[in-house]
């Protein structure tokens, strides 16, 4: 099986992950706002699916759950390595950024410390474009 071709999912469950993947590149969504839209293409459709298929979905690494300190929820893209995340302290946008730490980062970080990292989830707080404008 290709890397990028997920496993065999329930109908309803490919059909949230579709909805995930079908965000624009660098958006990220609440459960809620996935729920509307999967419930759009599919009337009837259960609210505990919806989360039920979102958990599963990121245990499986085919969805990244982004939780933003600062933020009501927590928020879901496609899973992608290579970047982190920067929260507008002014009106709440979150935002990729392209960013990856350095694997002999976390090999010094997991010695000094004597850990195993085995994920990292990076924020960066701040102003955004539209809101640092005098």
């Amino acid at each position: 099986m290709h890397p990028d071709t997920p496993p065999k999912l329930p109908k309803n469950y490919r059909l949230v992950y579709d909805v995930v993947l079908a965000q624009p590149p660098g958006q990220h969504a609440a459960a809620g706002d996935i729920y509307a839209e999967a419930r759009r293409r599919q009337a009837g459709l259960g609210h505990s699916t919806v989360y039920r298929a979102l958990e599963r979905l990121r245990d499986l690494g085919l969805v990244h759950e982004v939780k933003v300190p600062g933020t009501a929820s927590a928020l879901y893209e496609p899973s992608r390595h290579g970047h982190a995340h920067f929260l507008c302290t002014a009106c709440g946008r979150v935002e990729d950024v392209d960013y990856d730490i350095p694997t002999a980062d976390i090999v010094a970080l997991n010695k000094a410390n004597n850990i195993t990292i085995s994920d990292v989830a990076l924020t960066f707080n701040g102003l955004c474009q539209a809101c640092a404008k005098p």
